[in-house]
């Protein structure tokens, strides 16, 4: 199976990175009462924390640093697409390069922190493009999606078996 392509603000990454970190906390408060005895609350989850690694790869790969330092830069919060997860929100917190030795090779590492004050994504419609030889049960099974969710939501598709490389499926 094809892993989607990562994704932010509309920049599309040319190579996922090799690493992803996604680190999810609850908020959890204890308070000590009395000889060993203490009262916990859980204050609710924190925001998502996406860390990663990869490489720019090419003639271009200062290029692509460059837009990648753009769209960090402007700030705010935007789409963001993992691999195989549904997108949600997030701020483009901090970019870092490092230079190889090797030519035309870039590594960086980056890191997102989710938006918790944006409504959620799941809201709005959202589209997964089909790779080469996927099916709606392939499909079903990446965005862990009951067939029958997939099949109300995509009225135009005939047969759950035969998609079209390219086609749009409607996953939420």
């Amino acid at each position: 199976m094809t892993l989607s392509t990562m994704r932010y603000k509309g920049y599309k990454w040319k190579h996922n990175p090799a690493s992803l970190k996604i680190t999810t906390k609850d908020e959890i408060k204890e308070q000590r009462i009395l000889q060993n005895k203490s009262i916990v609350n859980d204050l609710g989850s924190n925001a998502r924390v996406i860390k990663g690694t990869g490489q720019l790869v090419g003639k271009d790969c200062i290029t692509q640093y460059c837009q990648l330092l753009r769209l960090q830069s402007k700030g705010g919060s935007g789409v963001l697409s993992l691999p195989d997860t549904l997108p949600f929100y997030a701020f483009f917190k901090s970019i870092e390069l490092s230079c190889d030795p090797t030519p035309e090779v870039v590594t960086y590492n980056f890191e997102f922190v989710e938006d918790l004050s944006s409504e959620p994504i799941k809201s709005q419609s959202v589209y997964c493009t089909v790779e080469n030889g996927e099916t709606l049960w392939d499909i079903s099974y990446k965005y862990d999606i009951s067939i029958e969710k997939l099949v109300e939501l995509n009225p135009q598709i005939s047969r759950v078996d035969e998609l079209a490389l390219g086609e749009q499926v409607r996953i939420c």
